[in-house]
């Protein structure tokens, strides 16, 4: 069941009602699975928002780095890009698809001018992202709203652009989403769409590389990843016309890999939390408070997901099988139907 934003989080419960259905999941049909995901995506962000708001602000997702760039220097320049790229202006109306807390949604508001609209299925994140924006100033012109992405409760062709930051992995049917996303922008507008996907190098033979891609899938509360072959595919299926598609991590410096801020490779107090041994640090602390009881049951079990997620990221970036940020820049063409 999803929280009641009125009453205190019970972690524990909401930790064991992830792992129970995830669990689920995996022996459930494809209808079954997607009942299942939408809930296990809602009880896994109450579990996680307030350590990654410690460990990234409230912009949850990477960014392509240079030297001496901060992460958050690049999550705002990567954000402004996207309003950029869509050509976003005052009067806009649009929507950021999978907003989390409104890290990214009050940047590109900020930035462009536009209205945006956040859409998030988590009811905690969005009561947690409504204090964000007060304190913004951004309240009039940004505002959530509570749905899954796979049904939302607005009319057709309502939104002049559109975007997405690493949000969609969490859907189990993409054709679904992306037809969803289709009936919600307006004829001749655009979407812009950063994702997680395997790459070309991703060999589901290797047992290695599948077990670190349900590693990933797991500990970070995704579907079945998709390659980034297939799903500007699937989005032309649907209708769209697709404009350009390309991993932003492909050129990437070595020295600044996407994952370095989880190798502790960018060490300062502000990245202390991300490191290898903040995370532990995180580990042991949040064992000695739940014994003290200062700390919620499953506070500990959430930090320990948490760095399994981050070990399985970095391990699937070093092996070059994953990006988390694939980009895909489509229209809705002026006269078209969705299949």
């Amino acid at each position: 069941m999803a929280h009641d934003p009125t009453q205190k989080l019970n972690v524990r419960e909401a930790f064991d009602e992830y792992q129970e259905l995830r669990t689920e999941q995996s022996h459930a049909d494809a209808d079954g699975s997607a009942l299942h995901q939408s809930t296990a995506v809602s009880r896994y962000y109450e579990i996680v928002t307030q350590f990654y708001q410690w460990g990234y602000g409230d912009s949850f997702h990477f960014a392509p780095r240079t030297k001496g760039e901060s992460l958050s220097t690049s999550i705002q320049r990567q954000e402004e890009g996207i309003a950029e790229l869509l050509r976003l202006r005052p009067g806009m109306l649009v929507a950021d698809i999978g907003c989390g807390v409104g890290g990214p949604m009050m940047n590109i508001g900020r930035f462009s001018g536009a209205n945006v609209t956040g859409i998030n299925i988590s009811d905690y994140q969005i009561q947690r992202g409504r204090k964000l924006l007060t304190k913004a100033g951004l309240d009039r012109s940004c505002d959530f709203l509570q749905a899954d992405f796979n049904s939302v409760p607005l009319p057709d062709s309502y939104f002049d652009a559109m975007y997405s930051i690493e949000a969609l992995c969490h859907s189990t049917d993409l054709r679904k989403t992306y037809h969803e996303l289709w009936r919600l922008l307006k004829p001749g507008a655009e979407i812009a769409i950063l994702d997680w996907c395997m790459t070309e190098a991703y060999d589901d033979d290797d047992p290695i590389h599948r077990g670190v891609r349900t590693r990933v899938e797991y500990s970070n509360s995704t579907g079945h990843l998709q390659s980034t072959e297939r799903l500007p595919r699937l989005m032309s299926e649907v209708g769209f016309e697709i404009l350009t598609t390309y991993d932003q991590n492909g050129d990437q410096d070595m020295e600044t890999p996407w994952y370095m801020t989880l190798q502790g490779l960018d060490f300062s107090l502000s990245s202390f939390a991300r490191t290898p041994f903040g995370r532990s640090l995180t580990d042991y602390s949040t064992r000695i408070l739940e014994f003290l009881r200062v700390a919620p049951p499953g506070t500990n079990d959430t930090s320990k997901l948490l760095n399994v997620a981050a070990d399985s990221l970095v391990e699937a970036g070093e092996l070059g099988i994953f990006t988390p940020s694939f980009l895909i820049h489509a229209r809705k063409p002026k006269s078209n139907v969705a299949d």
